[in-house]
């Protein structure tokens, strides 16, 4: 069973440039919409600026169904995972269906996230630790447990918890290249888990807590069990740091935050080496759809 929800959000209140610190901590990608230029009567001026993701928009471009059609344009893009800025025309009268008898010019810009998701299976006293040092870092945390009175205090501190009757059942929706972490208080449920997410084959990191002694039981099980032996080169086990050690939870968390962090940069994709042409580029396009818009109101 599945106790939490996706909820559609809408909040035109929020402060755009609030909305992309809220989606970039929560690991979402988004796009930012600006009116470049207008002529006649438009909804917002120039500068006006929305922000939309996959699951909800924010700030406002004036509403109407001009609004409709960029948050449209914007969740296509998003969906095919656009890196480059584009810019559309949309006459309010003819278009859009809008009174206004203005035309406005959008730039649309997106940012496609890189902020690393980590997935907790196992809301235990280890857990309990290790979120509350990952929560003050530049990472997205999901806990995943059965018990609903180790996860309360979890969602209390902010963090993202979902309680599952049978967790293997969570795999499936976890993101591609997400960190995932096996610690529950189950020793049959962890070796489940982590032949399943070995056997996904889409995970960046897959660490199950434990001694030598279990690593090497799971291990010889496991190469029974998986479908490709090879598959066990996935799996890091025991997890966190080799030079910090300890066995009391703070300790533990403080080293597998120091490997997480570590395998955080690895992960991270480079900034174009064109990208200040990139952004040249961009503003001479808006620079052009400024003329254009006028120029064809004369």
């Amino acid at each position: 069973m599945l106790s939490k929800s996706n909820t559609y959000l809408s909040d035109s209140s929020m402060n755009w440039l609030s909305a992309c610190q809220q989606l970039e901590q929560q690991g979402q990608a988004y796009c930012i919409a600006t009116v470049l230029a207008y002529v006649g009567s438009v909804p917002r001026s120039s500068g006006a600026k929305m922000v939309i993701s996959s699951q909800g928009q924010f700030d406002t471009l004036g509403g109407g169904n001009l609004e409709y059609q960029v948050i449209a344009k914007a969740r296509e893009n998003l969906k095919l995972q656009r890196d480059e800025p584009l810019i559309e025309r949309f006459a309010l009268s003819a278009d859009l269906g809008q009174c206004c008898g203005g035309a406005v010019q959008v730039m649309f810009e997106f940012f496609q996230t890189q902020t690393p998701q980590v997935v907790i299976f196992g809301a235990g006293h280890v857990c309990q630790a290790l979120t509350t040092v990952l929560h003050a870092l530049p990472c997205h945390v999901k806990v995943i447990d059965s018990r609903p009175e180790w996860l309360e205090p979890l969602s209390e501190k902010g963090i993202e918890t979902e309680l599952h009757a049978h967790p293997i059942d969570a795999i499936e929706a976890i993101k591609d290249n997400a960190f995932v972490l096996i610690m529950t208080q189950d020793h049959g449920l962890d070796f489940e888990l982590t032949q399943h997410t070995l056997e996904s084959q889409r995970f960046a990191y897959i660490g199950l807590i434990g001694s030598e002694g279990k690593n090497q039981r799971f291990r010889f099980r496991l190469k029974e069990q998986l479908t490709n032996a090879s598959l066990l080169d996935q799996l890091t086990c025991p997890i966190g740091h080799p030079d910090i050690t300890g066995k009391l939870p703070m300790e533990v968390a403080v080293s597998v935050t120091a490997e997480l962090m570590a395998l955080f940069k690895t992960q991270q994709k480079p900034l174009p080496k064109n990208r200040d042409q990139t952004n040249e580029h961009q503003w001479q396009q808006a620079n052009q759809a400024r003329k254009t818009i006028k120029e064809s109101h004369k």
